[in-house]
């Protein structure tokens, strides 16, 4: 019984401790039932954790000092996260699918970080959001953190990013390269503009591609505001050379360079990437975007048809999953002639997810695991290759089956986030035609043959999208500057019926003088459009009228009449003009290689 009566003695004791740390405190937090907590005034305010993306929602919590704020927080997913503010003395679990209440006092004026405090994956690094406790209007306060951008730093897509990294030769024969760490915003798509980390200011960093037994200089250069390193993955370095930080090298920190000098070994795909400053970090600098290539070709080296590298990457918290940099419908295909045989180099420079890769119509053989060749004998078949966080597959098939073929991630909510690609056969998209154009003169495909053709349907009463993508169009075709003259946009109507040469005329010609309006028979209409894969149907409307339901595909198709790459809509008029640029440049190139 005495021992009884002393250990509740101790735990009252203990409790009423607690209360004065807590009233002593920086700020007043409910730790317990038997805690009430006084303000100046109450504000109660709902929070979620946003399923399947490590995000809180909001980002930003503006509060007036003083109050008493009650956070409902609702965790959407399956596990635990923790909700912490660390100057507070804030912790508290987060149980899955539950909604957990968290009251505190904001008795202290200035910015406080939450993140969550539970580890159960890189994501959860970057889970982080901002208290700002204020004296000041709270509404004016909040809208002023609401329209703080990242105006400061460069906005950059795949338009601005080059496919392999430039090098110089020394006397001596050493490659040197020049890398760089850049803090950007990064474009992936469809209005997905992220705040990132990029070698040489792109996601993913540029190729690094070399024959076996070559010495590389890297002089790289860390201009991010954080301390980092860059470890080349898979490569036989001398230990000096490694990259981590605390083992091999102190990191480098901001406004510094670093030398990485060795030589290039053993032959085969490979990459390079961050492994921070310390091991706490490693895996939110990579999240960032921190990864590129690094090919090491054989001195023998059997060079295939084609020859992709692709990195797979992923921004949980914004539910993002890109393919080199990009999410699906603004990803690359992969454009191949039927009997090529075709490499993919599969690169996961993801942190904490796995990539189930699927080709449809194809059987592909694993010719190289992290980079190392695979026997002949011991290659074996499939059409889905899985990739763990840092593993890398090279594949090859056979061109054998044409169309347009799916490649995919198989964990389909990686899909939904953009992982998606094709194989795209160049006689697949399009095809040969005879219309009538807008002038009322019969005209073919032949007609426009050596130009770039930037083809798109649609019609002329239709009341928005049809109108931007043709000034979209026609913004691309000026930004090419002197080689506008080698473009020509192509306006093919899917409402022939109402869409006479006589109607079409004015309206492409406000536009642009190089788009040329197409129209046609009902069959003519529909054999091209069904050559692009442009689907279309009448919508009927009240008083007898009627709109077109269709897709809004801009596909750009080579001199020769080859695809060369599709945009939507909401594309840009910049990434079309650099897809034509950089396509152009390529051209003139072997033309000058094949000259010489």
């Amino acid at each position: 019984m005495k021992k009884h009566i002393v250990l509740r003695s101790l735990f009252g004791l203990y409790i009423v401790l607690g209360l004065v740390f807590i009233g002593h405190g920086s700020a007043q937090v409910l730790s317990s039932r038997f805690a009430r907590l006084e303000g100046d005034s109450e504000l109660s305010l709902e929070m979620r954790v946003v399923k399947n993306r490590w995000q809180w929602d909001p980002g930003v919590i503006v509060v007036p000092q003083g109050a008493l704020v009650t956070l409902d927080i609702e965790n959407e997913d399956d596990f635990d996260h923790g909700f912490a503010i660390r100057e507070l003395g804030l912790d508290r679990r987060l149980p899955g699918k539950q909604t957990t209440t968290v009251q505190f006092v904001a008795d202290r004026e200035g910015e406080f970080e939450y993140f969550c405090s539970v580890y159960c994956g890189p994501g959860h690094f970057d889970q982080k959001g901002l208290l700002v406790v204020t004296r000041d209007d709270v509404e004016a306060v909040r809208a002023s953190y609401g329209a703080i951008a990242r105006a400061d730093l460069p906005q950059r897509s795949t338009a601005d990013a080059i496919k392999r990294l430039p090098y110089t030769l020394t006397e001596e024969g050493v490659k040197v390269f020049e890398l760089t760490a850049e803090h950007i915003m990064w474009d992936y798509g469809n209005g997905e503009i992220i705040e990132s980390w990029g070698y040489n200011g792109q996601l993913p960093g540029p190729e690094i591609r070399v024959t076996e037994g070559d010495t590389v200089r890297i002089n790289f250069t860390n201009n991010l505001p954080v301390p980092t390193t860059v470890h080349w993955h898979g490569l036989d370095v001398p230990n000096a050379m490694d990259g981590v930080p605390g083992y091999t090298q102190d990191p480098v920190l901001p406004g510094e360079t670093f030398v990485y000098e060795f030589d290039a070994h053993p032959a085969g795909t490979r990459m390079y990437h961050t492994h921070g400053s310390h091991h706490g970090d490693e895996a939110q600098q990579m999240d960032m975007g921190l990864a590129g290539p690094f090919v090491v070709e054989p001195r023998d080296f059997d060079a295939p048809d084609v020859d992709y590298t692709m990195v797979l990457t992923e921004r949980i918290r914004d539910g993002v999953y890109p393919i080199n940099g990009a999410i699906y419908p603004e990803t690359e295909f992969i454009t191949v002639r039927e009997g090529d045989r075709v490499r993919i180099r599969f690169i996961n420079a993801g942190s904490s997810t796995f990539h189930p890769m699927h080709l449809h119509g194809h059987q592909f053989r694993v010719v190289a695991t992290d980079g190392n060749p695979v026997p002949e004998a011991a290659q074996w078949i499939r059409n889905v290759q899985p990739l763990l966080p840092g593993e890398i597959y090279d594949v090859e098939f056979i061109a054998d089956n044409p169309g347009v073929w799916l490649l995919h991630c198989h964990e389909l909510q990686h899909a939904g986030g953009g992982m998606i690609t094709a194989v795209v056969y160049e006689d697949s998209i399009g095809s040969g035609f005879e219309l009538e154009n807008h002038r009322g003169e019969r005209v073919t495909d032949q007609d426009f043959r050596d130009l770039y053709k930037l083809v798109t349907f649609g019609y002329t009463n239709c009341p928005d999208i049809c109108a931007l993508t043709m000034a979209d169009i026609a913004a691309a075709i000026r930004l090419l500057g002197d080689d506008a003259d080698q473009v020509q946009g192509l306006f093919v109507t899917i409402d022939p019926d109402r869409d006479t040469a006589e109607v079409i005329a004015p309206y492409v010609e406000a536009f642009s003088d190089r788009i040329t309006g197409l129209t046609g028979t009902p069959e003519e209409i529909a054999r091209v459009a069904g050559a692009y894969g442009a689907r279309y149907e009448p919508v009927e409307q009240s008083g007898g009228s009627y709109s077109m339901d269709h897709s809004t595909t801009i596909f750009l198709m080579g001199p020769a009449g080859e695809f060369v790459a599709q945009f939507t809509h909401n594309s840009g008029p910049e990434r079309i003009a650099a897809a034509i640029r950089n396509d152009l440049a390529s051209r003139r190139l072997k033309e000058a290689i094949a000259t010489r």
